[in-house]
């Protein structure tokens, strides 16, 4: 990740530092006086003069969340408050956001003792633990310390003698403390990204295999024109190649390079997509289910995560709404790959070795995927995904408007595998009368056609495989926009 970025922030003076330790200590005498308890307060352990930076927001999230998610736990009635998404033991709760560090206050009808322990254990123990500070001070203003609890001292994150003594005598600067704090967080927050990613694609093949009805494509009704997979080959295959989703965010996420770099970071991609390939073929017994998403799939996890590295594009909610910037990352990756459509193993006088993608190319100039991917999917940006939000917005179910994406995207989308089945002259004539009539017809009759087109599709073998991938596309990025990263 761009460290630049992420550590990046405004110094504060000593002065500061100060005055926020005696407004630290004004609020807790303020709350222990309204609400004579428990009281639990957070703060973040950051050395240096830069105490607020992306990353700290981030840490400070996760450190809330946990603090919430304990009491929630030793609550005895487990219910939350009505008025707030709160414990019901929380009496108040009170966050401070300043350049000076982030830090909140929480006001427990628990004993201070077992709060304690719980919260020490997740020092203790959660990747990043080490870089919370939860003090929690009884009803008389007294902190409860880890000694009369029976846990050790904290010790120096860097040698491992007791941090006070570190401290103390300044054994180590706080660069070196800060370089290492940085590592964890990085470490902590790639991981939790590139399974976040990972597991948002598998959620996304899951919903488009089970959409129904996709004309002529499999779900989890019919197989439609396939005699060899059903909705279970595509299951197999999606819990195979989650993985290597997650290894394509992470490739991402953890790039270092300069933009001049990124056809480098395509051909380590590229050799985990053929790796991913294989995984998929070995779980669903040589039969190719999502050969397509592993291409497709894997530039956009992994443009995303590159983009992720470099600026923090999450809303306040963990989740990503905006992907103004996504395309362009996607073309940048693609940039040195395929300026034209056509791969280098396809020459223009060898029609006998190509695939049927890059046979449709030399003969109709189709580009298919690869002139799509390069582009910066722009079928998926520009048509399919404001689309299938519009449908949401008409209160159309997640599936209705699925398939009302995907009918759209069979009437324009360059589907290699539409033409190589039905033929190219035939393929293009059914997007033309497919096209007239969505452009003449509203959602609900559009719906309507879905029974006769799949009829007519399953009847002549047709399948729409390249529209069925950008509707995975489609779900992933939905996903991403309503589903908060898991270290939120």
């Amino acid at each position: 990740m761009n460290l630049n970025y992420w550590s990046g922030g405004s110094p504060v003076s000593m002065g500061e530092i100060l005055d926020a330790r005696e407004s630290r200590a004004a609020i807790q005498k303020e709350m222990l006086k309204r609400n004579p308890g428990c009281l639990v307060c957070l703060t973040l352990n950051i050395p240096g003069p830069v105490k607020t930076f992306p990353f700290v927001r981030w840490l400070y999230e996760v450190g809330k969340g946990k603090l919430l998610e304990t009491a929630e736990l030793l609550s005895p009635s487990c219910k939350h408050a009505a008025d707030q998404k709160l414990p019901g033991c929380m009496q108040e709760f009170r966050e401070v956001k300043e350049n000076t560090g982030y830090e909140c206050f929480a006001s427990l009808d628990l004993d201070p003792q077992a709060v304690k322990a719980a919260l020490t254990h997740l020092e203790e123990t959660h990747p990043v633990g080490r870089l919370f500070d939860f003090d929690v001070l009884r009803p008389d203003g007294t902190k409860v310390s880890r000694q009369e609890l029976g846990y050790p001292q904290r010790t120096c994150l860097l040698c491992g003698s007791p941090a006070f003594l570190c401290g103390r005598s300044r054994r180590h600067s706080a660069r070196e403390l800060l370089e290492r704090e940085l590592f964890l967080m990085e470490r902590f927050f790639t991981e939790r990204m590139s399974v976040h990613l990972g597991l948002l694609m598998q959620k996304a093949l899951l919903y488009e295999v089970n959409t129904f009805l996709k004309p002529g494509l499999v779900d989890h009704v019919h197989n439609g024109a396939h005699q060899d997979m059903c909705a279970a080959t595509f299951v197999k295959s999606a819990y195979a190649l989650t993985p290597y989703f997650t290894d394509s965010a992470r490739l991402g996420l953890t790039w270092k390079g300069n933009p001049d770099d990124l056809p480098g970071l395509f051909a380590a991609l590229r050799r985990r997509g053929i790796q991913a390939e294989a995984e998929m073929f070995s779980a669903t017994g040589g039969v190719n289910t999502h050969k397509g998403v592993i291409f497709s799939g894997g530039i956009l996890c992994c443009a995303l995560g590159c983009l992720l590295s470099r600026e923090n594009l999450l809303t306040s909610k963990g989740t990503l709404e905006d992907f103004s910037r996504l395309p362009a990352m996607v073309k940048s990756l693609l940039a040195d790959q395929w300026a034209n459509p056509l791969p280098a193993a396809a020459a223009p006088d060898s029609k006998a070795s190509c695939t049927h993608g890059e046979a449709l190319y030399l003969s109709h100039g189709i580009g298919g995927i690869r002139r799509e991917a390069a582009a910066g999917f722009p079928s998926v940006f520009e048509k399919g995904f404001p689309l299938f939000v519009s449908c949401l917005k008409q209160d159309f179910s997640l599936n209705q408007a699925g398939c009302l994406t995907l009918l759209s995207y069979i009437s324009f989308l360059e589907d290699t595998n539409l033409y190589t089945r039905a033929g190219y002259e035939k393929g293009r004539d059914i997007q033309r009368q497919l096209a007239t009539f969505l452009s003449s017809r509203g959602p609900k009759e559009q719906l309507q056609i879905l029974p006769e087109l799949d009829a007519y599709f399953t009847e002549h073998h047709i399948s729409p495989g390249g529209s069925a991938d950008m509707l995975a596309l489609t779900y992933f990025l939905y996903f991403l926009s309503e589903k908060p990263c898991c270290f939120f």
